[in-house]
């Protein structure tokens, strides 16, 4: 195993012993309470549920999420409520060619939230003809009015969003022409 993933291993495992040992001090030694969360292994499966798979996308638009993963991440929405939020535009999915959907996993912040102004941009692009893919791309590509940011990096850094959808609209023209 390399040095790097060997050091996240660590501190992933320190943060989990932290984050476990805080929330569980209110919990009884015995009892159903502490049953509840289930055994360890178990646990530790759900935690690593979200953890995003590689694919070979990853290098330009990933890693990515599975409807699975998103719809926990979201506070564990139903399929069919996720597939209603990806129709309406509130948040981007990929039709992979054997008919996946996948979540580029740019679009969360920190706190497992679709990044703020993202679904506006989102819904700048409806009846454009714009494929998912072609969107997806231009999302993490550097824009020169952006001073070479791309629009998920400018939202992160609190870039005005009018900007953006301002960028986000000529685009969608210029897609459909």
């Amino acid at each position: 195993m390399k040095a790097k993933s060997s050091a996240l291993i660590r501190d992933v495992a320190r943060y989990v012993q932290q984050g476990l040992e805080q929330k569980l001090s209110s919990y009884p030694e015995e009892g159903p309470a502490l049953e509840r969360i289930g055994s360890a292994k178990e646990l530790a499966r759900r935690m690593l549920e979200v953890v995003p798979s590689l694919s070979r996308w990853d290098e330009l638009l990933g890693p990515f999420y599975s409807a699975g993963q998103v719809a926990k991440i979201l506070g564990g929405v139903s399929r069919q409520a996720l597939a209603d939020r990806r129709e309406r535009r509130t948040i981007l999915g990929l039709k992979t060619a054997d008919g996946v959907v996948v979540y580029p996993t740019f679009q969360f912040d920190e706190g497992h939230r679709v990044l703020r102004g993202l679904a506006e941009i989102l819904q700048a692009f409806r009846g454009s003809g714009v494929d998912d893919w072609t969107l997806a791309g231009w999302l993490v590509s550097p824009l020169q009015p952006l001073r070479g940011q791309s629009v998920i990096q400018w939202l992160r850094a609190g870039g005005s969003l009018d900007t953006v959808l301002t960028l986000a609209r000529d685009a969608a023209r210029r897609f459909a022409a």
